[in-house]
């Protein structure tokens, strides 16, 4: 009784802690390259996002579009990457390994100075907190639904 009632409250959590989830619909740009439960986890994050930076309106014009070009670049490459682990060749792989760890940075490195031209060095280094805190509290999340302590 005592997992059902946790099960419960996550939930309540989840729906009623991001403001507008349900009525929340993603443009058709960032749509494209996600499909089932990754725009569902997306579609929370900006929200998760948003909450955090609490961004004027003018802040929000101009921030989603780089934000959603940075997610998507950072979400391929580390599909490559993935893709990357199946290379039987051990010493291709961990060179290929070096070359998706060093286009993971430089993407950030370039967007971090994209979003320093639309907000200040707070947000901005709120962005990258605020990513972090979203998928900490996804994978706590999941491991309680899952049964498993944190």
């Amino acid at each position: 009784m005592n997992k059902l009632v946790k099960y419960i409250l996550v939930i309540a959590c989840v729906c009623t802690g991001f403001k507008g989830f349900s009525q929340f619909r993603q443009p058709p740009a960032f749509r494209d390259s996600h499909t089932g439960p990754a725009l569902r986890i997306d579609a929370v994050k900006e929200n998760y996002i948003k909450d955090k930076l609490d961004l004027t309106d003018d802040e929000a014009s101009r921030f989603w579009p780089v934000y959603r070009q940075y997610h998507n670049e950072m979400v391929d490459v580390r599909r490559q990457k993935r893709l990357n682990m199946s290379n039987p060749n051990g010493s291709d792989q961990v060179r290929k390994e070096m070359y998706y760890d060093e286009k993971l940075v430089e993407i950030k490195r370039r967007y971090t100075d994209e979003f320093l031209k639309i907000l200040p060095p707070q947000k901005v280094s709120q962005i990258f907190k605020s990513e972090n805190e979203f998928t900490k509290e996804l994978i706590r999340q999941l491991g309680e639904r899952r049964g498993r302590p944190e």
